[in-house]
């Protein structure tokens, strides 16, 4: 006697439609249970604008100031035609100057420590119950 195969198993349900996760409101049909993204180039959006741009947001705020207190002892350079160039640091601190940030510091031969930006070396002195700051280009 012929017995039918019947399957009693019911037919694989699919997977639900989801949002893609970049943000870009697109509804999906995802082809794995993990995938959580339309395609790529969308979970390439989604990296950049999402978890790099968290991950690198300290290293891009301190970048900004010392691109920027680059260029205000640039500004201050550039006024005089001496190698070495001194201001107030009153002044520069109207600027933006901030000169707690720096790239590195270094001592030289006469013992005066120099802090370094990216063009330019700074030193801080005291005269006359004034703080100053003495310039150089690199």
């Amino acid at each position: 006697m012929f017995v039918e195969n019947q399957n009693t198993n019911p037919p694989p349900r699919p997977i639900p439609k989801r949002e893609c996760k970049c943000g870009c409101g697109h509804n999906f049909q995802p082809n794995r249970k993990d995938q959580v993204y339309l395609n790529k180039q969308h979970a390439d959006f989604g990296y950049n604008h999402g978890q790099r741009k968290t991950k690198q947001a300290n290293r891009l705020k301190v970048e900004k100031i010392l691109r920027k207190n680059d260029l205000i002892l640039k500004k201050f350079f550039a006024l005089s035609k001496d190698p070495t160039v001194t201001i107030m640091l009153e002044n520069l601190k109207a600027d933006g100057f901030r000169s707690e940030y720096n790239i590195g510091r270094e001592k030289d031969k006469s013992g005066n420590l120099f802090f370094f930006l990216y063009n330019y070396a700074f030193r801080i002195v005291i005269r006359d119950n004034k703080k100053l700051i003495i310039i150089k280009k690199l």
